[in-house]
């Protein structure tokens, strides 16, 4: 019985003096592919700019700007001890088109770089400022000289709080992000309406691609509701009246669709 007993706790601690060997082997490798890849020099840095949305407001060439800081901050050539792939990530994302990108390195001594770029939804037109984009994220973006993106247009009595203010701070400002994303989301709504309008008082204009009606819409709320109602409008007026029958349509009243 004792030998028994013996030989399960000899098992035992063999067993663990394997394990215990395994882990130290492993970590010994782990630290030695390290060490290995730090003294490796950079050789090539790869850029990879998501564009399946057909968003071009960076390339390249800018990318690899913001990497080496203007030029001055060389990477090909350098080892990889003194390349902080999380530094170049922030600098990277200075940029206020880029939402995303991740930096790595390979065993070739390349470096990879992929971005991915922020989608705007709707475009601020200001009298007495710049205009401005809306992402698809709530976030306020600047125009771009390299590229214009197709997106409903959005004009309105204090347009500099939409351009100056954090969108989803506050519950008008959450609304009216719910109206825009709705629109985008759907493939009719998002070409029918070409303009919005808002008025001091928090009321909505709408003003389609086809067809000259002034769409009221009253508040950002009911959104769902008020644009089944102007399906209906599209569906079954329309097609007895025509288009140009009417210029104003007003949704703002609960089951009702008045037409003028």
């Amino acid at each position: 019985m004792l030998t028994k007993i013996s030989n399960f706790f000899k098992y035992k601690l063999k067993r663990k003096v394997k394990v215990f060997l395994t882990f130290v082997i492993f970590f010994g490798l782990i630290g030695f592919v390290e060490k290995k890849q730090a003294s490796k020099v950079c050789t090539k840095v790869n850029v990879s700019i998501e564009n399946t949305l057909n968003n071009y407001f960076i390339n390249e060439t800018d990318v690899l700007a913001l990497i080496t800081n203007n030029g001055s901050d060389q990477l090909v050539g350098e080892e990889y001890k003194n390349i902080d792939l999380k530094s170049l990530e922030k600098r990277i994302k200075t940029n206020k088109f880029i939402r995303n990108c991740q930096v790595s390195r390979d065993l070739k001594g390349e470096l990879s770089v992929e971005v991915k770029q922020r989608r705007p939804i709707a475009r601020i037109v200001q009298r007495y400022g710049p205009d401005a984009y809306i992402s698809d994220q709530g976030e306020v973006l600047p125009l771009s000289d390299r590229f214009t993106a197709r997106v409903i247009i959005i004009e309105a009595d204090n347009a500099e709080n939409l351009v100056e203010k954090d969108l989803l701070q506050t519950d008008s400002g959450k609304n009216i992000f719910q109206l825009l994303q709705f629109i985008d989301s759907s493939r009719f709504w998002k070409a029918q309406i070409a303009q919005l309008y808002m008025n001091a008082d928090g009321t909505i204009l709408l003003y389609p691609q086809v067809g000259k009606q002034v769409i009221e819409f009253g508040t950002a709320t009911d959104i769902e509701r008020k644009f089944n109602k102007l399906k209906i409008f599209y569906k079954q007026i329309v097609p007895v009246k025509g288009w140009n029958r009417y210029s104003r349509v007003s949704l703002a009243y609960q089951n009702q669709i008045i037409c003028e």
